[in-house]
């Protein structure tokens, strides 16, 4: 063991590597691989957004930035927060602006978590397990099934309910089953959360896209939760934005400030540039958005339809996010054994369910977020893979 290694904080070994970064630097070993495990839309970042960051270069958007973000903003959030979310907030001292959402549920994690403290997640889910870890806290799965469209029983999580709960999670559009949880179980939820005195992280990245009339509920808009919810938001995926990083938080004023205390000392603030894009992205007719959902759906159809006509395949119709969430107990296989076996003999790159949590196992996520022609390829490699076995 080396010296750096010997001087590692105990903490660092309860930071896991993410097996969608397993498989990808297994898929980059491969050519010609279609890669429909990323979490990422193909589509190029629209124009108006793009022009919006030149035109802030050449305005002199170059400087250190606010620590929570520049007023106009937070202003433009707040605003976009209560038409689409119905969530009151104000802009000065109830909106963080972040690096994506991954910052905002790290940042939730590292000012809320003692050692010992319990943190209710959804299983299979996505994973947050690392963040909890990191910071002293233990994660309690609250499981979800296939039978009930993953949607989860509020009764689970009021089973999960200890003395050591801080916080529970709810990521509702849901990654990785496309779950959209009804605003009568989050009305339940947030029942159990004021009654307990609860705090929820609610993680809403894929807020915007929806299908089949479904409506996508914020559980910090129900009466009783404004106090209680930290709402965590991205316009990696709704606007095609994943590498400017940008998100933000909503939240009581005191985790606001702490989030803003830590922020002077970690990065000083969001890139400057980025957060005038993001100003452009939100104050936009949206119908951006509409376009890319309105693609995202008929590629569902694409996936759905083939992978249920792979034998030793099923799929429910996901209701939500650009993910397919297959079932392949049938192939005899683990998740993770299907998926190298994939990879390395087929040239088709999809995550293996377990990652998202026990619950996980015997299921597949398969990315419907490529275009339409990598989307056929890839099925059929996949079908030709699972006949092999």
């Amino acid at each position: 063991m080396s010296p750096i290694e010997k001087a590692f904080a105990s903490r660092t070994h309860e930071v896991e590597w993410s097996g969608i970064r397993i498989m990808f630097a297994l898929a980059d070993e491969i050519s010609d691989v279609v890669n429909l495990g990323i979490g990422q839309p193909d589509f190029d970042t629209p124009g108006f957004i793009r022009d919006a960051a030149k035109q802030a270069l050449d305005d002199g958007y170059t400087r250190y930035p606010p620590a929570k973000g520049f007023a106009d903003l937070r202003q433009a959030i707040a605003e976009k927060l209560k038409k689409k979310n119905g969530i009151d907030t104000d802009p000065d001292s109830e909106i963080f602006v972040s690096v994506g959402a991954m910052q905002g549920i790290f940042n939730t994690c590292l000012h809320l978590l003692d050692t010992g403290d319990e943190v209710v997640v959804i299983d299979p889910g996505y994973d947050y397990y690392s963040q909890i870890k990191l910071f002293g806290g233990v994660p309690v799965p609250v499981p979800v099934y296939e039978t009930n469209q993953f949607k989860v029983d509020p009764e689970d999580i009021r089973k999960a309910v200890s003395p050591k709960t801080k916080f529970m999670i709810i990521n509702t559009p849901s990654n990785p089953t496309g779950a959209v949880f009804d605003a009568d179980s989050l009305r339940e939820i947030a029942a159990i959360a004021q009654k307990d005195n609860i705090l929820v992280l609610s993680d809403e990245p894929y807020e915007h896209i929806v299908f089949d009339g479904k409506e996508h509920v914020s559980i910090g808009a129900m009466e009783g939760m404004k106090d209680l919810t930290i709402s965590a938001y991205t316009l990696s995926k709704s606007y095609a934005m994943t590498g400017w990083r940008v998100g933000y938080v909503a939240a009581p004023k005191p985790l606001i400030d702490e989030m803003e205390k830590l922020m002077e000392h970690m990065v000083s603030g969001v890139t400057a540039v980025s957060q005038r894009a993001a100003l452009a992205a939100i104050r936009c007719d949206q119908q951006c958005v509409k376009d890319m959902v309105q693609a995202y759906e008929k590629r569902r159809r694409i996936v759905h339809e083939g992978l249920n006509a792979i034998e030793g395949i099923s799929c429910i119709l996901p209701e939500s996010t650009f993910y397919a969430f297959p079932n392949i107990t049938k192939t005899g296989l683990s998740s993770w054994d299907l998926a190298k076996k994939l990879v390395r003999e087929q040239q088709v790159a999809v995550v293996p369910g377990s990652i998202f949590g026990k619950m996980g196992e015997g299921y597949l996520r398969v990315s419907f977020a490529a275009d339409e022609t990598q989307l056929h390829k890839g099925i059929e490699r996949i079908r030709k893979g699972v006949e092999a076995l």
